[in-house]
């Protein structure tokens, strides 16, 4: 029997594995978007009108990082 509302958030995720391979290629998805920004700086492709864009994408990247690697950390610490 499937888990509804609040029993859902009290326990585990029906499917380990699913979600974190979501969470793995959400990681992968924001190096890659950090990479691209800052090969654009780098090869001055970005206009100066858009490098506060290019800044907040860049901490939304390195936001969606910490997550996954965080997450990572925390279940390698609680599993010892």
């Amino acid at each position: 029997m499937p888990l509804k509302g609040s029993q859902m958030q009290n326990s585990e995720h029906p499917n380990p594995n699913q979600w974190w391979f979501h969470r793995r290629v959400m990681a992968y998805a924001s190096l890659g978007g950090l990479f691209s920004i800052l090969i654009a700086l780098f090869t001055d492709s970005v206009a100066t009108d858009t490098v506060p864009l290019a800044q907040t994408l860049a901490w939304v990247f390195s936001a969606n990082l910490l997550y996954y690697y965080g997450g990572n950390a925390v279940e390698a610490v609680k599993n010892k």
